[in-house]
């Protein structure tokens, strides 16, 4: 592919990621309105965040294996479509709480069927010089996305809380953004591959290196939605913050997340062994969730935020391609493994805390206890 095309590939492919990505966290600023109206308990209200990740689970694999028949390129368009369906939805056909979370499955479907596909695009059109840095910066535009919900939905919904108008504006912009991919991007250069989706994906799961790279990113993408779904309430609750405050402050865990992922690219670009990056992020992710739960003061708390950017953040691009390294010829199904792992943590993780602050009063629990399964990893 020449040099022009690759850069316009890695900028729209990392512009779909942002774009996907809003629909991670959109619910973390107005999740108290949505509560009020609905009266939910917040176990209730976390599962807002899982119902999208259980989407993407259930096609994630699938898509995967999928993109590794058809190319990773009609896989995406297809994936990014469902996400735009159902982030308007969301926003313009949910007069009930059931009918939110049915439009939150359908964009997660959209979602997880397309994200592995976006790896495996990325992957496709640098080299081995410069594919650290890639995939680097196609992690940083999720977490990208991710974290500028926490700013500009505050703003869209007001102070009345019309969640359902912000929903409905930054569907638009997606929607947008759908288009200008569908137009532009280029088509990938194709590798050999397993002849059949089936076969792909069964080369993929026989390989015991795309499990273990699995449960490292249930520690990082995982970890980083938990944070994402509930650091807006956490901050008014515990610091009494005001919610547009609260959210920018908020965002910083998903901010630091995004240099993080684009320097670990870096990092393993300069030479440094995968398994060194990994096992670093990992030990920060624990410091980070263990100081958010126990902080006192605001200003401890925010650096808990930051250590937890960092720890989320820079295992990113080892993990997906070591994942796409350890399986050439199935590489979007092995990366989809590694994605489902993720997806374990986001599905079950928002709805756990929700469950122990209700049984407790505060957060600190369900961070300590998150902080434990890293550990454990």
């Amino acid at each position: 592919m020449p040099a022009p095309s690759r850069r316009r590939a890695l900028l729209l492919i990392c512009a779909v990621a942002v774009a996907v990505a809003t629909n991670y966290t959109i619910q973390g600023p107005v999740l108290g309105f949505i509560r009020s109206e609905f009266a939910l308990s917040s176990a209730d209200a976390g599962l807002i965040a899982t119902a999208f990740f259980a989407g993407a689970a259930i096609t994630m694999l699938a898509g995967g294996a999928i993109a590794d028949r058809i190319g990773p390129r009609g896989a995406v368009t297809l994936g990014f479509l469902l996400v735009t369906i159902g982030g308007l939805g969301a926003g313009l056909l949910a007069p009930s709480f059931p009918a939110l979370l049915g439009w939150r499955i359908v964009g997660g479907l959209g979602s997880g069927f397309g994200f592995a596909a976006g790896a495996a695009y990325t992957t496709s059109i640098f080299d081995e010089r410069g594919r650290h840095l890639a995939q680097g910066l196609y992690g940083a535009s999720f977490l990208l996305g991710s974290g500028i919900t926490l700013a500009y939905i505050p703003v869209l919904a007001g102070p009345s809380g019309d969640w359902r108008l912000a929903f409905t504006l930054s569907a638009l912009a997606v929607a947008g953004v759908w288009v200008a991919w569908t137009l532009l991007a280029p088509g990938e250069e194709r590798v050999p591959a397993a002849t059949r989706a089936r076969a792909a994906l069964a080369i993929a799961v026989r390989e015991r290196n795309t499990w273990l790279l699995a449960l490292c990113h249930m520690c990082g993408f995982g970890m980083a939605i938990v944070v994402g779904t509930w650091v807006t309430l956490y901050l008014v609750d515990a610091f009494g913050l005001p919610i547009a405050a609260a959210g920018l402050i908020g965002s910083l865990t998903l901010v630091t997340g995004i240099v993080a992922r684009a320097s670990g690219g870096v990092i393993l670009e300069g030479g440094m062994k995968p398994v060194g990056l990994i096992r670093a992020g990992l030990g920060l992710a624990i410091v980070g969730l263990a100081t958010l739960a126990l902080a006192p003061a605001l200003p401890v708390a925010i650096v808990g935020l930051v250590v937890t950017g960092l720890g989320v953040g820079l295992p990113y691009a080892a993990v997906f391609n070591g994942a796409a390294a350890s399986v050439p010829r199935s590489p979007a199904s092995a990366q989809a493994i590694v994605g489902w792992g993720g997806l374990l943590t986001a599905v079950v993780g928002p709805p756990l805390v929700g469950t122990l602050l209700d049984a407790t009063g505060d957060f600190a629990a369900g961070f300590l206890a998150f902080a434990a399964i890293v550990l454990a990893v």
